[in-house]
Parts: structure tokens; sequence; C-alpha cells
């Protein structure tokens, strides 16, 4: 057992020192926002990460936790084209469950584990997650669709991020950003997280969801695919179903300025260690070339 451990302390020593000085962000999501030992198993990595000098942005989403807090408020939850349809009353359940709860839960999970983390959304710095209401057109009759209080990332403030990470704090951003008059805006989180990693030139996105990571044609979990390859899969079909959207975000993410992207199953407990720190990774690895 002592040489097992110390193995993998070996093997993670020139990946720290790849690392160390990079900005890396987390988009957590699906599975690994509804299991409390996943859920610390993630802080805990993003402490040791923090603490080897890796700069940490995480940014969540949480809309089943919406819909069910909705719910119990009397609010049914309604879609278009898979996006949510926020009426004011629905922006301020929003608000509440993000930003006030998952938010709170997520800042204080990595204090648990002996980090600084700062809650933070779009209000926050007078503004710094700015975006601007979405025009959407209805996939099924081609008309324009009033989805409330929904918008699309226009621009990000990085000297607050920046003033964050430079003072060793990891910043932990929830779906919610403001338009020019300072109102709330429902954003989707991947788009967050594509905005944020983007902005500051990360090395590395990795999204944190409920599948293993992108299959081939093969049918198998293929460690590393570059871009065109992902766009020739949509096109052929080997893409599918709720992967399209999973891909996209990645395309998305490169297209944004990001250095590589990563979707790694967050249902591995100390899945970001696993990806960043090891030989073998987890997931798959997405590059532009």
């Amino acid at each position: 057992m002592p040489a097992t451990v110390a193995r993998a302390l070996v093997e993670a020593l020139p990946y720290v020192r790849r690392w160390t000085g990079q900005t890396v962000v987390v988009k957590l999501g699906g599975a690994a926002m509804t299991s409390d030992a996943l859920l610390e198993a993630m802080a805990q990595d993003l402490v040791l990460l923090r603490m080897v000098g890796v700069e940490v942005v995480l940014v969540h989403g949480g809309g089943p936790m919406v819909s069910e807090m909705g719910r119990r408020l009397g609010l049914e939850p309604r879609f278009v084209d898979g996006l949510r349809v926020t009426d004011e009353e629905t922006m301020r359940v929003a608000q509440l469950v993000q930003v006030g709860g998952i938010n709170r839960d997520l800042v204080a999970a990595i204090g648990r584990h002996g980090g600084r983390a700062v809650g933070l959304s779009g209000h926050d710095g007078g503004g710094f997650l700015r975006a601007a209401l979405r025009r959407h057109t209805s996939r099924t009759t081609g008309e324009l669709v009033d989805l409330g209080r929904v918008g699309d990332v226009t621009a990000v403030d990085v000297s607050l991020l920046r003033a964050q990470l430079d003072g060793r704090l990891i910043p932990v951003v929830a779906p919610v950003a403001v338009d020019d008059a300072m109102r709330p805006l429902n954003v989707n989180a991947d788009s967050v997280a594509n905005a944020i990693a983007g902005a500051l030139r990360a090395a590395r996105l990795l999204f944190l969801s409920d599948v293993e990571g992108i299959r081939g044609a093969e049918g198998t979990v293929v460690s590393e695919v570059d871009a065109a390859t992902l766009r020739a899969w949509i096109a052929s079909g080997v893409v599918s179903g709720g992967m399209i959207p999973k891909v996209e975000g990645c395309l998305d993410a490169l297209a944004a300025g990001v250095d590589r992207v990563s979707i790694v199953d967050g249902r591995e407990p100390h899945a970001l260690l696993l990806e960043l720190l090891t030989d073998a990774g987890l997931g798959t690895l997405v590059r532009a070339g």
C-alpha cells in the first residue's frame, strides 16, 4: 500500500509542474451535483489544485433544483426547445436556489477542506457577468418565442476574477447574469463557463457531467479528439441526441479561445485529479487541431 501511494504521487509530479500557474475552469453539472460524497470529493480536488498553484474557477448549474423548488412554490416549469421559460417569479426562484443555495453550499464545502472560496453572480463587482435578452425562434413553428428573463452572455469583467485568483481564492460562479439595468437574467451554465474560460484564456475547461466521455465511431469512449473530427461525427450521426449540446459546448469553448476542453465523468470520485494529474486521465480531451 505505501508503495502504491508513492507511485501515485510520483506519477502526479510532472502534471503538478505542468499545471502550476495555469488557469483551469471547471463546470459542475449533472450527477456530480446530486451526491454529497461526490461534491465533497470535488471540493477536495479544487483545494488541492489551488494549493499546488493551479488557478481554479468553478461554474455550477442547478436547473433540476430550480424546477424542484418552483414546483414546491406552485410554479410548474415550462420549456421551449429545452430552454426554461423564465418569468419574474421563476427568475426569483432561480436566484434563490442558485445564488443563495447551491453557490453557498459549494463555497462552504471548499471551506470545510481548508480552501478559500468566494461566491459570485452577475450582480457582483458592479455587474461582472453581463448578458442580453435572448431572441429565440421556435424550432417547430418558426415563430419568435418570449422566454422571459433568459439571456446570452455578452461580457465578462476579468478584473474581478483576476483579483480573486491573485488572492489565491477560488471563485464559485452561479449562472445568473445581469443586463445593462442590473436586472437578473437566467443564463446557461455551460455558456457561462465557456465565456469565463475564454476571457481568462484558460489552459483547460473541464465539464463535469454524467457521461463517461465522447464515444467515437466504434462506440467506445475516445481519450482524445480534435474539433474537425467532432464536427464530422455530428454531421454523420456518430454523435447524437443529448451528446450534441455537450460536444457543441466543447467546440464553442475552443472557438472562445480555450486551449483544450475535457468532458469528464463527474460520477467518479476525484474526477478532477484523475483527469489532470494522472497518465491515463479520465473522459475525453478535445483539442482544436
